[in-house]
C-alpha cells in the first residue's frame, strides 16, 4: 500500500470513528446521568400541569389543594424519596396500612406523556391486585413509591402519584398483556391508585 493510499485509508477511518463518538457517547449514559435527566421531566410534567409541590405533608382531607392546583407532597428522605404524592380521598375507617397485612388495590399508571401502561380498574379487571405491604420492592411486583402511596390511605381512599424509576415497580403486567418494569425502562410513573381493602 502507497503512502498516499495509507494517508486516505487513515483519514476515512478517523472521519469514521468521528461519526459513531456521539453514539458511543449516548450509549455510556451513567446512571447518574438517567437520574438528572428524570428529575428534569419530572419538573417539567409538574410545571406544566400547574402542581404545585409542598415539603410538609398536609393533615385531613381538605388541604390537598393550593389554590385551584393540586397539591402534592414530596418526599424528600428515607426509601420513598423522591415520591410525589396527592390525596384525592384519605378513605373510611381507622386501619392503617401495615407492613405484612395484604392491600387489595386498583390502578391506572401512564407515563408522564400520558400513555396508558397499566391498569387494574373495574373495565379490565373484575378483581382488584392483592398484595402484600412490605419495606422494600422485593417479593412483591409493586414497589416502595407505590406501596408507601397505599400506606398513607385508609380503605376507600385514592389517591395520585409520580413514582421515580428508582422506587417504582418492578415487572407487571401491561394492558397489551406483555411485562413492564418501571425500573428497567428508567421510566417515572404517575399513578392513581384506589385501597379497596385490607386484610
Amino acid at each position: 500500500m502507497s503512502k498516499i493510499q495509507l494517508k486516505f485509508f487513515s483519514k476515512i477511518i478517523g472521519v469514521a470513528l468521528l461519526a459513531l463518538l456521539p453514539l458511543s457517547c449516548k450509549d455510556s449514559e451513567t446512571y447518574a446521568d438517567y437520574v438528572e435527566s428524570e428529575k428534569e421531566e419530572i419538573a417539567t410534567f409538574i410545571t406544566s400541569n400547574n402542581i404545585a409541590v409542598t415539603e410538609k405533608m398536609p393533615e385531613g382531607t381538605g388541604q390537598w389543594k393550593d389554590g385551584n392546583r393540586e397539591l402534592y407532597y414530596n418526599y424528600t428522605s428515607g426509601k420513598a424519596d423522591g415520591l410525589y404524592y396527592h390525596q384525592v380521598e384519605l378513605g373510611d375507617g381507622d386501619l392503617v396500612p401495615q407492613n405484612n397485612w395484604t392491600a387489595y388495590v386498583r390502578y391506572v399508571g401512564y407515563t408522564l406523556s400520558g400513555k396508558e401502561i397499566y391498569n387494574c380498574t373495574a373495565r379490565y379487571s373484575p378483581d382488584p391486585q392483592g398484595f402484600v405491604l412490605l419495606n422494600s420492592p422485593y417479593g412483591t411486583r409493586f414497589g416502595v413509591g407505590f406501596q408507601q402511596a397505599v400506606k398513607n390511605l385508609r380503605v376507600g381512599g385514592h389517591c395520585k402519584v409520580i413514582i421515580p424509576f428508582d422506587i417504582g415497580n418492578s415487572y407487571n403486567i401491561t394492558i397489551n398483556g406483555g411485562n413492564r418494569s418501571d425500573i428497567d425502562n428508567k421510566q417515572p410513573m404517575l399513578y392513581e391508585i384506589w385501597l379497596v381493602g385490607l386484610e
